[in-house]
Formats: structure tokens, sequence, C-alpha cells
């Protein structure tokens, strides 16, 4: 082949790793940047019902939204429910990958069942949740009560987010469970021929070594906890008064059953502001509590 051809050849391969990026770029722009740039674009106007722009109000969307009592709450729904969401599925999932540890006899059964969860749609969480929760469910006929999880304003909100880290146990605990198991075993062994307890084991050993993972999988829930509209649509639907109204939810009434859709942008843009903050918290945080080995 001469040098030509080479140079040719060269020149071809040069725009193939972008044509092999060009549907994932044509799928970012059309469900991602473009509604994101869209959103901005609609928190400016008042839009009809089908979510067509009117008359341009420039920032009295915003100054609405901002005073309305139904903004307050959806803001303490959703931190209160991030808050319960991240920590309540890092602390269960750590405690299941603690004991987990030790790889014995029957220890693929159970640590099949702590991370099978996570196979689970949210569909079928829901239906079992409301089996187990409702008046006459399961949970009230074990403790001889009829409390009302879903529909009290006490306990809705705490119980939504009991559901969600059951759903969400599943991938931290294998997170987890990875991170604990690396642990060199020599390190272990030195701790505990030096008189190291369980507990001082777990807290001078393990946490710090699995320290990324454990990072990781808080941040993870607490994120993804901002984004938990499906669980919520089906169990409680916002209520009841808008006690597990979240930003997620309150963007999808707003626009869908309400029609008000400069108002869902300007929810979206919220929590978006709100996403991007914790990132950048996780991101600043990483440098200086994360060690990786």
């Amino acid at each position: 082949m001469t040098k030509t051809h080479t140079e040719n050849w060269r020149k071809k391969d040069r725009f193939f790793p972008y044509l092999m990026l060009l549907p994932t770029v044509i799928v970012l722009i059309l469900f991602t940047f473009y509604p994101f740039i869209k959103s901005i674009y609609l928190s400016f106007f008042v839009t009809n019902n089908i979510g067509v722009p009117g008359a341009f109000v420039g920032f009295k969307n915003f100054q609405r939204v901002f005073k309305s009592k139904d903004f307050l709450q959806s803001i303490e729904a959703t931190m209160k429910y991030a808050v319960m969401v991240g920590f309540g599925t890092f602390f269960m999932a750590m405690f299941l990958s603690l004991i987990s540890i030790k790889v014995g006899k029957g220890s693929k059964i159970y640590q099949t069942m702590y991370a099978i969860p996570m196979a689970i749609a949210s569909v079928p969480i829901s239906a079992l949740a409301t089996y187990i929760l409702s008046n006459y469910g399961i949970l009230n006929h074990i403790l001889g009560t009829k409390i009302e999880f879903l529909s009290r304003k006490e306990t809705a909100l705490a119980t939504v987010a009991a559901v969600q880290i059951w759903s969400n146990i599943g991938a931290s605990y294998i997170f987890l469970l990875v991170g604990f198991r690396n642990v060199a075993a020599d390190l272990v062994e030195a701790a505990t021929l030096d008189g190291a307890s369980f507990l001082q084991r777990i807290f001078y050993i393990y946490i710090p070594m699995a320290s990324p993972q454990i990072f990781f999988v808080i941040f993870l829930n607490i994120i993804s906890s901002f984004k938990g509209f499906a669980i919520i649509k089906l169990l409680t639907q916002k209520g009841p008064g808008n006690s597990t109204n979240i930003l997620v939810y309150a963007v999808y009434s707003n626009a869908f059953l309400r029609g008000r859709f400069e108002t869902a942008c300007v929810y979206s843009l919220v929590l978006c502001v709100i996403i991007f903050v914790f990132t950048r918290i996780q991101q600043f945080c990483e440098k200086r509590l994360v060690h990786y080995q």
C-alpha cells in the first residue's frame, strides 16, 4: 500500500470515533439539552395548557413560585426525603454488608436475598408496599393496629422513604460489600491479634479503607432521591395534604395535571440547581474525606 493510500485511511479513521459517538450525542441533545434549554425558555412566559408560550413575563413566574406555600412545602419534603433515603439506605446497606463480610457456607443465598430488591421494578414494589402497609395490611395485622401509614401526614413521607430505601438497598449493599471485602485480610488479622474488638475494627479499619464506596453510596442515594417519582406516584400521589409532594412530583403535577407548564419549568430548574449544588458538595468533600489506596 502506498504512502498516499495509508494517509487516506488515517484520515477516514480520524472521523470513525466521532461517528460511533453520534447516536449518543443525538440522544443527549434530544432528551437532555433541548428539554433543559426549553425549560429555561418557558419559565419566562405564561403558557397555555399544552405548553405553548404566550406573553413574556420575565422573572414573575419565579417570584410567584418562590412565594407560594406549595413550593416551600415541596422544598421541605424534598430535603427530608433526601436525608431519610440517603442515610437510611446507607446504614441499612452497611449493616447487611458488615454481617456478610465473611464468606461461608450458604453465604451466596443471603447475599442474593439482600441484593434482590435492585432487580424489582417500582410497580411491584409499590403493590407489595400497599399490601403490607394498608389499614388492613400485614403490618397492621401483626401489630394489632389500624394505622393509616400512607394516609396520614405524620407518617406518609417516612413510609414512602422506607419503601424507597428497601428498593435502593440492593445496589448499595453490593457496593459496600465489595469495599469491605477488599480490605486486606492481614490488616484485619493484625488488629484482631492486637485485641481490637469487632466495633473497633469497623470504625478504624473497614470504614476508612472503604471510604470511596461509602462516600459514593451516600451521595448516590441522596441525589437519586431527588428523582424518586415512581414510588410516590404509585403510593401517595403527593398526598395527604401535599406531605409527599417532592419537587420532581411537583413538576409532573403542575405540567400534566394542572396544565401549568411555566410553573413546572420553574420547579424543574430549582431541582436542577439543588442537584448541581449537591454534586459540587460531593466533589468538594471527596477530596478531603475519601482516601484511595
